[in-house]
């Protein structure tokens, strides 16, 4: 079987920052946004301002 390339981003509320945000996702990264650099933008629910806004891929939070 071939290796999948995937990979795990973070997604926030566009036009916040990730500091600041009210609700993110996790989401897999597929190969075709991998090999052409592109960010993932979304649309998804966002419960706290209970309405659905576009989510946008953010740096992965550190980890300790």
């Amino acid at each position: 079987m071939a290796d999948k390339k995937q990979q795990k981003v973070y997604l926030i509320p566009e036009g916040e920052t990730r500091d600041h945000h009210t609700y993110h996702y996790t989401a897999i990264k597929t190969r075709k946004f991998i090999l052409e650099n592109k960010k993932m933008k979304l649309k998804k629910f966002n419960p706290v301002k209970r309405v659905h806004e576009w989510f946008v891929e953010a740096k992965l939070p550190p980890h300790n």
